[in-house]
């Protein structure tokens, strides 16, 4: 059962031990666009920083809730 659906805005999840300088993409933001069936528990993300449509296993992203405005 996948965790996210289509149109659902996530983060993407710090990778800790990365090496060299960090895992730079982590905090980026975007839209999930596609859940992938193969392989099982994957989605495509486009990213908000760059455009891009980025493959993720679900486990490395985390659902934010959207804005809302609050007069």
């Amino acid at each position: 059962m996948p965790i996210f659906k289509v149109g659902d805005r996530v983060k993407i999840l710090d990778k800790p031990n990365w090496p060299y300088e960090g895992y730079k993409i982590a905090s980026w933001e975007g839209t999930i666009i596609r859940v992938v069936e193969d392989p099982a528990g994957c989605v495509m993300m486009k990213a908000d920083k760059t455009g891009y449509n980025m493959l993720f296993h679900e486990k490395g992203l985390e659902k934010i809730q959207p804005a809302t405005d609050v007069v």
